[in-house]
């Protein structure tokens, strides 16, 4: 009974971690820095001319290249990782900031020689595999209840920024006039 209910526990937990990992990454990685960052590489015309050799060269060359850049992405995101937990945060934040300009030329990469890509039963079994880990992951309720209060919390931040923070309500002139009076000290003047 007592070991039953520890390994419902340890299981609740690892979902939890696992679920607040990947709501981190689709909503604050994923859309707010990587996908505009993917729609920005999506829309350069040089990279459609770099699309149409990259469906050009041998299925294997492709699919060595993807790799490389792929586990070199990860891996820059693993070692940013570990020098977090280390204490080396400025440098792990520009690490991590680093590679998600890369990451999204690697998802757009992927996308754009998708089906060259998952001709290779492996690479399609490994494929399908993670997107059913996701989808495993949405399926918890864990994650439903966590989503709802991450967004919650989210349009509290907007709502918060827009009463306190647009136009010329009291605080944002507050602030304002706060930040002119530091500077002129810093310059040497005086307030006007």
């Amino acid at each position: 009974m007592f070991l039953k209910k520890l390994l419902d526990r340890l299981v609740l937990l690892i979902q939890l971690i696992l679920v607040v990992i990947f709501i981190v990454f689709e909503e604050v990685i994923w859309e707010g820095i990587a996908q505009p960052i993917y729609r920005y590489i999506h829309e350069l015309h040089i990279l459609q001319a770099l699309e149409a050799k990259l469906k050009q060269l041998n299925r294997y060359v492709l699919l060595v290249l993807f790799l490389i850049l792929f586990v070199g992405v990860e891996g820059a995101g693993l070692l940013a990782g570990v020098m977090l937990v280390r204490g080396m945060v400025v440098t792990a934040t520009l690490l991590y900031g680093a590679k998600i300009p890369i990451a999204a030329f690697v998802f757009w990469m992927f996308h754009a020689t998708e089906s060259t890509l998952l001709s290779f039963d492996w690479f399609r079994w490994a494929y399908e595999k993670v997107l059913a880990f996701f989808d495993w992951i949405k399926e918890r309720e864990i994650y439903r209840e966590a989503r709802a209060m991450f967004r919650e919390v989210k349009g509290s931040f907007r709502v918060f920024k827009e009463k306190y923070f647009s136009g010329e309500n009291t605080l944002a002139k507050r602030f304002k006039r706060l930040y002119r009076v530091v500077k002129r000290a810093f310059e040497g003047g005086e307030e006007s």
